[in-house]
């Protein structure tokens, strides 16, 4: 199969459709978003040159910057360059600068701050430039690593960021940036300003075997100055929170387990409101269910590699379906980027077990592929646990094989789809008809016919600031 510049043998399409692919295919599938972004950093790069962006000297320099990492440390820079918040950035500002707005806080520049961190990664050593707030204040996010921050009083204008990968340092005006994980210097002063200090992107292994996640939030690089640091404490208790779930994936589950280690590197806490409900479920109109969810879930097109959740406590099994529920839907995002699987101009919606309302076209297919990939989990939990981990594991199925089946038949002679699109139904629909001759038992067959399935949780669109439903 081949689109544009990309090919894929049909039996790996026809894997990865199916819900499977393994860790390999994944870990190729998912450096898709490296691709991407570097079309969209070039053509932003342009954009700011003809609007005359008041930055955009800076933007060049950075571009320059980065082409020569590129070549000399190719696997630190790609590492930065596919990672969440540079999607979202990079996307946020190729936007912005195609309508012309050149005062958008999605600012070219901060393509300085992904040339530092390359450059830190690699072990090398540069010097970019950032603007300063008119107080002289300056936060700047390294992606994947930290974020430095001085306080008003050090001038406005520009700010230079010194990086020196081998060492450990930065220097920010020429003055030391201190914080865990950073070398100490002795020279530089602040010279009677506001001292830099570096707040580290915490690192969490769940169980101390599982992938190691950055705890991020995708705002982080466009908007550092509005997202507060994650201390130690709150890092030890999201570790602890993601281990169950994890121990149970490496254990009963080790395909998925290893699919999202090559695919995801990065998750993002999602707040709660003053009575405890999910942020993110409030400002999407969501429905009783998911106000009073224990656990809350969500990806990002824009952001493959990253997953969303809500705080709180949490058993095994909803983590571990959660996190399977996710890595299917950063699957079918990095490979619907490849081969799109609906027409573009479509305009249909149809109705979902899973959510109230109709949903568009590409919200079914997404959500048809993420609920095959949790019923395909629920299956084999009904052989392994306590006997009411055991009758979850056969409601869940039973509730998702019956929804599956309803959206499978619906797809199957929908308008719309592309030839991939319709390829990866047939997939999906053959998966589904294998779990016909399951057994459930008749008190839960009897029980997931009466009810309505519960709604799954929600997906929140490509802006975090402003998070749509594309379920």
């Amino acid at each position: 199969m081949r689109t544009g510049r990309y090919e894929m043998p049909v039996g790996t399409f026809r894997a990865l459709a199916r819900g499977g692919g393994g860790g390999e295919v994944v870990r190729r599938l998912l450096a898709v978003p490296v691709s991407r972004n570097l079309l969209a950093l070039r053509s932003a790069v342009v954009l700011a040159t003809d609007l005359g962006h008041p930055h955009a000297p800076l933007v060049n320099d950075a571009w320059q910057l980065l082409g020569e990492l590129r070549r000399s440390a190719p696997g630190p820079t790609r590492v930065v360059l596919g990672y969440p918040t540079v999607s979202v950035w990079a996307a946020g500002t190729l936007r912005a600068l195609g309508h012309g707005d050149r005062g958008s806080a999605n600012d070219p520049a901060t393509l300085g701050a992904v040339v530092a961190a390359a450059a830190m990664r690699a072990g090398g050593r540069t010097r970019v430039s950032f603007p300063t707030s008119p107080s002289g204040a300056v936060t700047v996010a390294l992606p994947g690593l930290g974020r430095v921050h001085r306080g008003p009083g050090g001038g406005a204008g520009l700010a230079e960021l010194t990086v020196d990968g081998a060492r450990r340092t930065l220097t920010l005006d020429g003055v030391p940036v201190t914080g865990p994980g950073l070398c100490p210097r002795t020279t530089g002063t602040a010279g009677g300003g506001p001292a830099p200090a570096w707040h580290p992107v915490p690192r969490l292994r769940a169980d101390g075997h599982g992938p190691r996640l950055h705890l991020d939030d995708l705002r982080s690089l466009a908007r550092p100055a509005a997202v507060a640091p994650v201390d130690a404490v709150r890092a030890a208790r999201w570790a602890a929170r993601l281990s169950p779930g994890w121990r149970l994936l490496a254990t009963r589950h080790r395909r998925a387990a290893t699919e999202l280690t090559e695919a995801i590197s990065m998750v993002m806490p999602l707040a709660r409101d003053a009575a405890g409900r999910p942020w993110a479920a409030v400002t999407s109109g969501g429905t009783p269910d998911e106000l009073t969810a224990p656990l809350i879930s969500g990806t990002f097109p824009a952001a493959v590699g990253c997953v969303a959740l809500s705080d709180g406590p949490g058993a095994a099994g909803p983590i571990a379906a959660a996190l399977v529920h996710e890595l299917a839907h950063n699957k079918l995002a990095a490979l619907d980027h490849l081969f799109p699987l609906v027409e573009a101009a479509e305009p249909a919606r149809h109705p979902a077990p899973w959510r109230a309302g109709a949903r568009p076209l590409p919200a079914l297919v997404q959500g048809l592929y993420a609920h095959v990939a949790v019923g395909e989990f629920w299956r084999r939990e009904r052989r392994f646990g306590t006997t009411t981990g055991r009758h979850l594991a056969h409601a869940e199925f039973a509730r998702l094989r019956g929804a599956c089946r309803e959206v499978a038949d619906l797809l199957r002679t929908a308008d719309g789809l592309t030839g991939y699109g319709r390829l990866l139904v047939d997939q999906l629909d053959d998966v589904v008809d294998g779990w016909s001759g399951r057994p459930v038992g008749p008190t839960v067959a009897r029980r997931a016919g009466r009810r309505r399935p519960r709604p799954a949780p929600p997906r929140y669109g490509a802006r975090p600031d402003s998070p749509t439903d594309n379920r």
